[in-house]
């Protein structure tokens, strides 16, 4: 607010110095010798003070930082002539307690600082902007006007009349203003939902704008920051609506300052190598959100978990270098330079010429961010003075809560931006054009209960404000803010809460109409999102790579791109790999799949071992893999284990022709492409008959739908595999089956008529099995065609298998449906 008014005194020509408009804080700091008491240092004297007293009435909540919180707040309120009265007990005792260690700092409580002034700063003083008054800011009043000139300003509201009534006792003239300065035109709406009712803000911010009014003419006045700030912050970006905030955020949220709490935890929790990916991959880091950055997250990620040192590959050596360091004890003051010097293992930024407002702004905040965290780690060491030499986790407990105390300021000077302010940072405003939003009950106005530490009685006798007081207030709160405006007052609500309840409107609004509004607002974007990814690449040389690259497919690429050529697109061509899962989630049904693969496999090799080769292979895939073992893994290591077991016991399949499993091929299908893959099993019969087995971790149900897709041109995989047994192998191709291990075992396919497979699958004729693979081959040549001609479209031919594809949140398939519905309209 002093900000503000430097800047409206500067409009209207008033000469004054920048540093003669203060805040009351900053004045008091100029007038007395006593140094303000952190909140930091009065939550690590609270607790010295509750552990030294052990008060029995506060010990049930005495652990809690809430409780902290409270009863520093309280302590910053309260007279120092209460201790004797509703203090008296426990809280008193704990106040002394406070008060002593804060003397022996040199720091004092704001009433004791406010009534210690021992010389006046100016000439002139005028205190503006305030509601009411303390009595021990009056005692600083009656102390000012003592030594020099002092004006007042007070609004005219029940709760200004008890100082009003001392500062007229005093001696003081009073002038009063009747007049109305503003009347602004005044207007509500309200909207479905809060994300809906801030689009219209912002859609309303830019009519305003058309019409040639400046952003910087336009405020948004918020009762308290949450849960409005952030969904306007959103809102307002989407729309490109320069807007300025003027709320702190806490130091700790801050990326920068993450990022050297994170090392330091890191340090002191014996650098678990999870959480260790989780800071690299911060953006802050210099190495997350970087080609290099998502190489190292991938090989972090297969060999997770783990703990300790030495730290995998990749990870900064500086890390490990550290580590030294939770072994030592220093003196708080040592430990806070010490810690100072983690800033050096952020990346410095490299200045140039035209760098983006946004980019200018991330380095000023991130400035301000290190230079908090260093007056932070300071503060720590002036709190835990006396402490004596200690280990790092003692005095990194206490920076820890400073860090999470200490607000974060970041300066922003741009101009012409839309201003949003809470209720408070408002009462010195005079815009133009004002938004009042979020008027429903319990937010605007908020309903005040008694202080759980000291109730309403006590708070009376202490000349405290009570509840009443807080509630009395809510109404001039809400004239304040909706008489910020010169030219129009728009006030609005939404009338759902996010549990889709219906909210109350505000009681403020009593008589006022609110017009709903139902349209669906959404940004133009700077390249319309609604239009589809291009469906062929027409660059010929990129056409000639591409043929270039793909001139072996495998059959499952093949039936890839038959499903969606976007997906090859990504999978086959850039190669794009999905993030390696978590430890937890890597036993998936791929994983199991591939198991069963090779327990089947080794079966094949070694099959007098029986169910033991399946034990033999789970443990060493859970270990190469590095899965934890856990209740999970056992309980799917005895699915899979009755899976295998069915297997063995079925009879279905017993030709007693020799079995070859894991056959690599590769073939020339016609000049231009081959055929590679591999076979499970390849069973080859007394005249070189060749029946191809391809296991399948899936349902029955699951293998029927292949065989009828393949009937209906979708699936390539059965007779490239007959070709593949044909010019591979040199063997005659006698059928194809699948074999589902999932639940039951399930065969189904295409055979010849031949002795024991009369029950399993389909019998057709040599032509029938000689037409499907042609036509398999005749599609593998018409896919490959395509993937030449630079087809990449999202076309889906079965959507329901969207929702199983890596890369479904980048094909904008949806966009592309979208596109296609608006073309047809």
């Amino acid at each position: 607010m002093a900000e503000h008014v430097r800047n409206e005194l500067a409009r209207t020509g008033v000469a004054v110095r920048p540093s003669r408009v203060l805040t009351l804080a900053q004045f008091v700091d100029r007038a007395t010798e006593l140094a303000p008491a952190p909140e930091a240092v009065l939550h690590l004297l609270i607790e010295q003070a509750l552990e030294r007293l052990r008060p029995s009435r506060l010990n049930a909540v005495a652990q809690f930082r809430g409780f902290f919180h409270a009863l520093a707040s309280l302590m910053e309120e309260s007279p120092v002539d209460a201790l004797s009265g509703p203090f008296a007990g426990d809280l008193a005792r704990v106040f002394r307690e406070v008060e002593a260690g804060l003397a022996v700092r040199g720091m004092a409580l704001r009433n004791p600082r406010l009534r210690s002034l021992r010389r006046t700063p100016a000439e002139h003083v005028v205190l503006d902007g305030f509601f009411s008054f303390s009595p021990a800011e009056l005692d600083l009043i009656e102390a000012l006007a003592a030594q020099s000139t002092v004006t007042v300003t007070l609004p005219d509201w029940p709760g200004a009349s008890p100082p009003r009534r001392r500062l007229l006792a005093a001696g003081f003239p009073e002038q009063r203003f009747t007049r109305i300065r503003r009347a602004p035109r005044r207007s509500a709406f309200s909207a479905s939902t809060l994300e809906r009712e801030t689009e219209e803000i912002a859609r309303r911010i830019l009519e305003q704008a058309e019409r040639g009014r400046r952003f910087r003419d336009i405020g948004i006045v918020l009762r308290t920051r949450d849960p409005y700030g952030p969904a306007l912050e959103t809102a307002l970006a989407r729309f490109g609506i320069p807007a300025r905030f003027y709320f702190a955020d806490p130091l700790d949220a801050h990326p920068a300052v993450q990022y050297l709490s994170g090392i330091v935890r890191l340090m002191l929790e014996g650098w678990d190598h999870a959480a260790v990916l989780s800071l690299l991959r911060m953006a802050v880091s210099g190495i997350g959100a970087t080609p290099a950055g998502d190489a190292l997250d991938f090989a972090l990620r297969e060999k997770l978990p783990g703990t300790g040192l030495p730290l995998p590959a990749g990870v900064p050596e500086s890390f490990a270098a550290l580590d030294a360091w939770r072994r030592e004890r220093l003196e708080p003051p040592e430990w806070a330079a010490r810690l100072k010097t983690l800033r050096t293992l952020l990346p410095q930024p490299v200045i140039e010429d035209r760098v983006s407002r946004e980019q200018v702004q991330i380095w000023r905040a991130k400035t301000a961010a290190l230079e908090a965290f260093d007056s932070s780690l300071d503060s720590t060491a002036v709190a835990l003075a006396g402490a004596g030499r200690i280990g790092m986790a003692e005095f990194w407990r206490q920076a820890a809560i400073a860090l999470a105390l200490e607000p974060l300021r970041v300066p922003d000077r741009r101009r012409d931006v839309v201003h949003v302010l809470d209720v408070f940072e408002a009462r010195q405003w005079e815009l133009p054009i004002v938004f009042v939003c979020g008027l429903v009950e319990r937010h605007f106005p908020q309903y005040h209960r008694q202080d759980p530490l000291l109730d309403d009685a006590a708070r009376r006798r202490a000349g405290l404000r009570t509840s009443a007081d807080r509630q009395l207030e809510e109404r001039f709160l809400f004239e304040m803010a909706t008489t910020r405006a010169v030219d129009e007052t728009i006030l609005s609500y939404a009338r759902f809460n996010e549990k889709g309840e219906e909210a109350l409107p505000s009681f403020f609004l009593e008589g006022t109409e609110a017009p709903r509004c139902e349209v669906r607002i959404r940004p133009k974007p700077l390249r319309s999102a609604a239009v589809p990814a291009p469906a062929a690449i027409q660059d010929l040389v990129l056409r000639e790579r591409l043929a270039q690259v793909h001139t072996t497919l495998a059959p499952t690429s093949i039936e890839s791109f038959l499903q969606c050529p976007f997906q090859f697109f990504a999978a086959k061509t850039l190669r794009l790999r999905r993030r390696p899962p978590e430890p937890r989630d890597r036993l998936d049904l791929l994983a199991q799949g591939s198991i069963l693969h090779l327990a089947l496999a080794e079966l094949a090799r070694f099959p007098l071992l029986g169910a033991a080769v399946f034990d033999n292979v789970f443990v060493e895939e859970i270990r190469r893999r590095h899965i934890p073992a856990t209740y999970r893994t056992e309980a799917v290591r005895l699915e899979l284990l009755r899976h295998f077991q069915g297997f063995l016991a079925d009879r279905r399949i017993m030709l007693g022709w020799p079995s070859r499993v894991e056959e690599q091929f590769q073939f020339a299908l016609n000049p231009l492409v081959r055929i590679a893959g591999r076979i499970d099993r390849l069973d080859v019969g007394p005249k070189n008959q060749a029946l191809v087995i391809d296991y399948k971790y899936s349902a029955g149900n699951k293998i029927r739908e292949r065989i009828e897709e393949n009937a209906a041109g979708n699936l390539v995989q059965g007779g490239l595999y007959l070709l593949a047994a044909e010019r591979q192998f040199g063997l005659e191709p006698a059928g194809m089956l699948y074999c589902g291990l999932r639940k039951e075992v399930a065969w189904d396919g295409w055979h010849l008529p031949v002795a024991g497979l009369e029950h399993v699958g389909e019998s057709m004729t040599r032509s029938a099995l000689r037409e499907m693979m042609d036509a398999a081959a005749r599609t593998a040549t018409e896919a490959f065609a395509a993937i030449a001609s630079g087809r990449i479209a999202a076309e889906p031919k079965d959507r329901d298998k969207c929702k199983w594809c890596d890369f479904r949140d980048i094909c904008r398939v949806e966009a592309a449906a979208i596109v296609r519905r608006a073309g047809s309209a």
